[in-house]
């Protein structure tokens, strides 16, 4: 997998997703790198889509709401970092037990990545990542990716370590406010199934 981009995303749809999804996501972080220090709050999804008359969201694209599609992308940017640094493990990981653990977690992240990718293409919205070039809590920013690219050994695994850990927390957080205020039946589901994912990995991890 081609190392992740960190240009600013392109287009004006794009650019257009990526406002209504930081206005969704009120404690995520989204944010450019200089705004990420200090973030610890937990990241919450509100449904803030207006409605019509007869109490219908508006602006959804069929059942699925802006709240859907917001967390859709946005789990595609942070699975899409993930696979890449899992990827890495084969070639910079020390213990093989981290290695075979990061070996089940990959084939896990690339089935949920599908997934994601059949509900985004339901919604009709394109896959354009509107994420490039964010850094938020969930996400590997450029500088830890260039740490992870260039340790082996016990170095790599706790940066491996550190870098899923955040991840998983933040996907059990973010589906957790999605099951919570999504409208698509489906994307609920497949939210329940990364939170368990997450939690279950998480606590697997080998230490």
């Amino acid at each position: 997998m081609a190392e992740p981009s960190a240009q600013p995303g392109r287009g004006g749809r794009a650019q257009l997703v990526t406002t209504l999804l930081c206005a969704l996501l009120i404690v995520s972080g989204c944010a450019g790198p200089q705004q990420r220090a200090g973030t610890s709050a937990e990241p919450t999804i509100t449904n803030s889509s207006p409605m019509d008359a007869s109490g219908a969201a508006v602006g959804d694209t069929g059942t699925f709401s802006t709240t859907d599609i917001a967390w859709i992308q946005l789990l595609i940017a942070m699975d899409d970092q993930t696979q890449y640094v899992l990827e890495l493990a084969p070639r910079g990981g020390g213990e093989p037990a981290l290695q075979g653990w990061a070996a089940g977690v990959a084939r896990d992240n690339r089935t949920h990545l599908t997934a994601l990718r059949e509900l985004l293409t339901a919604t009709g919205v394109p896959d354009d990542n509107p994420h490039e070039g964010h850094d938020m809590p969930g996400m590997v920013n450029a500088e830890e990716l260039k740490a992870l690219s260039n340790a082996t050994g016990a170095q790599f695994d706790r940066l491996l370590r550190s870098a899923l850990r955040e991840h998983f927390t933040h996907a059990e957080q973010l589906s957790n406010e999605l099951r919570k205020n999504g409208s698509d039946p489906r994307v609920k589901k497949l939210a329940a199934t990364v939170k368990s994912s997450a939690a279950t990995h998480r606590q697997s991890m080998p230490l």
